[in-house]
């Protein structure tokens, strides 16, 4: 393992840390019915498309253990990992961009992100993230955090996609990249193989996630 890498994992949890301390001491850093929506939207998925909360709650401790600032998501259904990422924004100063091509669920992405008070850090865009994103602002590295929820045999696709487009040092995770790994065996034997990436699979829930850290262009 080299230094470089052994030095931004020390320096990505001691930012986590500081990150949560921080928010600890400070009233009303999440709104009180949060915790309520989350378990109302679980409650709700009965297509099972909603990450575990021990998914969103991992998601969260990675965008803070970044410091994300530009973050995109890719299949956000009704908004159950958005609201994590959201929440971890919120402490970060940042802002998400999460796409959903069902026009019904991305109306109701829109909703859940407005119930949970995050309208200003969260932007619902619905349609085709393939033609969403090359639409997308911020330059030739507009992101520096994805995370990819969507089609699974799409995996490849949407990886050859972002990855020109996460800025070096930023996170591209994947979902069901366990309990689904027979779909997208290009997407993990790309991320595997890729000399631009470090790359580790862990399981916060029973699903799976992918985690690459981008080392360079």
């Amino acid at each position: 393992m080299s230094r470089s890498f052994v030095s931004l994992v020390v320096k990505a949890f001691t930012t986590a840390f500081l990150v949560f301390t921080v928010a600890a001491t400070r009233p009303h850093a999440q709104a009180p019915d949060v915790s309520g929506l989350l378990r109302q939207i679980r409650a709700a998925d009965k297509d099972l498309l909603a990450v575990s909360e021990e998914d969103g709650r991992f998601l969260r401790l990675m965008v803070a253990a970044n410091g994300a600032r530009r973050a995109l998501e890719i299949g956000g259904a009704s908004g159950y990992s958005a609201i994590w990422i959201g929440l971890g924004l919120r402490q970060t100063g940042g802002h998400l961009t999460t796409i959903e091509y069902d026009p019904a669920r991305a109306k109701e992405l829109a909703d859940n992100i407005r119930r949970a008070g995050l309208s200003d850090i969260v932007t619902v865009v619905s349609g085709d993230a393939f033609k969403e994103i090359p639409k997308l602002p911020g330059g030739a590295s507009p992101f520096d955090f994805v995370f990819l929820d969507a089609w699974k045999r799409d995996y490849k696709r949407f990886f050859d996609l972002v990855l020109p487009r996460l800025a070096p040092r930023g996170l591209f995770l994947a979902h069901n990249v366990v309990n689904k790994q027979g779909e997208m065996r290009d997407f993990l034997d790309a991320i595997h193989n890729d000399s631009r990436l470090f790359t580790s699979i862990v399981r916060p829930g029973n699903e799976g996630m992918s985690v690459s850290v981008k080392l360079s262009n």
